[in-house]
């Protein structure tokens, strides 16, 4: 038995059940204490310690307290030695330890858990942390834990998950968190549960419904302002990659009317194609690349038919951009026109027909479509809207470059 060993023995064995956690406090100070000792030398005193804490014969009011006093102990060495593999060793080590008596050590369990996916998240270990906090002991019975905290660690995991690209996994837990976040009151985790939202829906490629999630929060306040930018940036993207249709139409025409886009530096990237697509402009390829640097791997994963997410929408917007401009078009034009063969361009207006994004029929006989226009009043209004738009843009760089001349004039 080695010296620590023994000195443990004796403490279980003397007599005062009162002093026993003073004592084992002062053996656990003693062992990361000292120059000459190395971490595994630290280590191996630590794996000792902590196999004798969680005998049933220590007692298990003893055992829980000691088990705090060496969680506060270690995570302030933990931070002198900046090892996450040492760091994360101890850790599984203690739950590996506990697991035998996980309703005995709940409440030490669950805060070793959230301090070891810390470590992982640190290392962008993003699975191994999201695993760790689904170990969280949530309704056992032995203990009561709060919706709030329920909730925080299912925004947490789901956050997690979506770093690693796990959709599924994530919408079950924000399904988990959509039972209690009506209760909520902290303005932080409400926020986090709707960016989270958004995410699982962009994941998804429901974009339509995350570009109006990202849009509603890019409006909230008590957000950094960098944070409700990245959202407007997200809710853009989000409406371009949307299938093409009157309810894309009109989130793009709110995003477009919204000032931030043209005044933001930040949105140079992305307000030139979002200004073709909301006029129904065709897009041209090297417009098309140049987006598609500033998309997510999700956002460009590949479909059943070989195309991605981004191609499908292109493809989309120019088919309506093209029933803009002709009354019809043949099969064979439509295809060299949106750069596919006349049978994928075939099938791609007759689903948007079938499914009401687009005014037309399609003649398989004479292999022609052919687009119904749509009523002069409202063209015409859009076209004004259009104008207006521009005349204001103007107005505001005559007022930036001569703000006396405006003032003067009373405009």
């Amino acid at each position: 038995m080695t010296s620590l060993g023994q000195q443990l023995s004796q403490i279980a064995t003397s007599g005062s059940q009162k002093d026993k956690p003073t004592l084992y406090k002062q053996v656990l100070i003693q062992i990361f204490e000292g120059s000459s000792k190395t971490s595994n030398d630290i280590v191996i005193e630590t794996r000792e310690f902590l196999s004798h804490t969680i005998q049933e014969s220590v007692g298990l009011v003893v055992s829980r307290q000691l088990l705090n006093d060496f969680i506060s102990v270690f995570e302030v060495w933990a931070k002198t030695i900046n090892d996450s593999d040492i760091i994360q060793g101890v850790w599984n080590y203690l739950l590996e330890r506990t697991q035998s008596r996980v309703s005995a050590f709940e409440e030490q369990i669950s805060i070793v858990r959230e301090k070891l996916a810390t470590s992982y998240e640190e290392d962008e270990c993003w699975s191994d942390a999201a695993r760790v906090l689904q170990g969280i002991p949530m309704d056992s019975g032995h203990r009561v834990v709060s919706d709030d905290y329920k909730l925080k660690i299912y925004i947490h995991i789901v956050r997690l998950l979506l770093e690693d690209e796990d959709a599924t996994m994530a919408e079950s837990f924000l399904s988990r968190a959509s039972l209690l976040i009506h209760n909520c009151k902290e303005l932080v985790i409400q926020l986090q549960y709707k960016f989270a939202q958004g995410r699982v829906l962009d994941f998804k490629r429901q974009f339509l419904q995350a570009a109006s999630k990202y849009h509603e929060l890019s409006y909230v306040t008590e957000m950094h302002e960098d944070e409700r930018i990245n959202c407007l940036v997200n809710a853009i993207t989000c409406a371009v990659l949307a299938s093409a249709g009157p309810q894309r139409s009109r989130m793009l025409a709110t995003l477009y009317k919204d000032e931030r886009v043209r005044e933001r530096p930040e949105m140079s990237g992305v307000y030139s194609i979002l200004e073709k697509v909301y006029l129904e402009r065709v897009l041209k390829k090297s417009e098309v690349e140049e987006f598609a640097k500033t998309l997510k791997s999700h956002q460009l994963a590949k479909l059943g038919d070989g195309t991605t997410v981004l191609d499908r929408a292109v493809i989309e917007h120019n088919l309506l951009s093209a029933s803009k401009i002709y009354n019809n078009i043949t099969f064979m034009e439509l295809g060299s026109l949106l750069a596919i063969p006349s049978e994928q361009a075939e099938k791609i207006a007759a689903r948007m027909a079938g499914e009401g994004r687009m005014t037309g029929t399609v003649d398989q006989i004479d292999r022609l479509i052919h687009f119904k226009t749509s009523h002069i009043l409202p063209n015409w209004d859009n076209q004004i809207t259009s104008i207006c738009h521009h005349v204001d843009s103007i107005m505001e760089s005559i007022q930036k470059k001569y703000p006396d001349w405006i003032i003067a004039n009373a405009l």
